[in-house]
């Protein structure tokens, strides 16, 4: 009887023994399972810090390829305005040159801004404002060919400047009737910008034909462009600059 309740007793320690063993066995799986979770979301919340932080380069990158870019495209319109601004400059070299002149010779001022006449014992000789003349005139006539040739020219401010002097210098005006010949170009437009009404200058061209000591040549050209204004083709006085540059090409 002992000996069968001792093999009961056995069997049901090994039987126990054998539970404790698979528990064990168990537990030790449920922990390399939790590890290798912990591990994964590790792994997963490390690649997601590597892609913000890719990103936030990319985004860095992405600015300052932005930024040069917009740099770029600045010095290109600086460098497509430096025509632009060359001639501006032009524009007020030519129509100011003069004044510096002034500056040196201050007498010479009122003979091209106040209709002063020179007359015999004037401080200042009559070679000076003739010299003064041409110079002016001549800086004239070049910025009305430039604003023929170049749109970008600002002849708004220039086609001003010139109407100013022209009828507020009395030698001004007759350097140009006298020398007339001397402007193919722009001869026709120094006209009109000098007179108020379109009779003034259909006399002055009228004038011109007439006068004396002027070749055959040049008295046709004169009747032409008499022609040319009366026909009423072209309306502003720059255009007829243009008009002539283009029939002399």
């Amino acid at each position: 009887m002992r000996q069968v309740e001792f093999r009961i007793i056995l069997r049901n320690l090994s039987a126990l023994a054998l539970r404790l063993s698979r528990t064990e066995e168990t537990s030790r799986g449920m922990g390399i399972e939790t590890l290798i979770g912990v591990l994964g979301f590790a792994g997963t919340l490390l690649l997601v810090l590597v892609g913000l932080l890719n990103f936030s380069v990319f985004r860095k990158q992405l600015r300052i390829a932005k930024e040069q870019i917009d740099t770029a495209v600045r010095q290109l319109e600086i460098a497509q305005k430096q025509p632009d601004l060359y001639l501006i400059q032009r524009a007020v070299t030519e129509t100011s040159d003069h004044l510096r002149l002034f500056v040196e010779r201050p007498k010479l001022r009122p003979y091209f801004y106040s209709e002063a006449e020179w007359t015999a014992g004037d401080e200042v000789s009559l070679d000076e404002i003739q010299a003064m003349a041409e110079l002016i005139l001549n800086n004239f006539a070049s910025a009305l060919m430039h604003s023929a040739a170049f749109p970008e020219y600002p002849v708004r401010g220039v086609d001003r400047i010139i109407m100013f002097h022209l009828r507020r210098s009395r030698a001004l005006r007759e350097f140009l009737l006298e020398n007339f010949e001397r402007f193919p170009f722009t001869g026709l437009t120094l006209l009109s910008l000098k007179n108020e009404t379109r009779d003034q200058v259909e006399a002055d061209l009228q004038w011109l034909i007439e006068a004396r000591g002027v070749d055959d040549s040049e008295i046709t050209r004169r009747k032409e462009l008499l022609e040319l204004y009366r026909s009423g083709k072209v309306r502003e006085p720059i255009e007829f600059t243009s008009y002539s540059m283009k029939r002399r090409r």
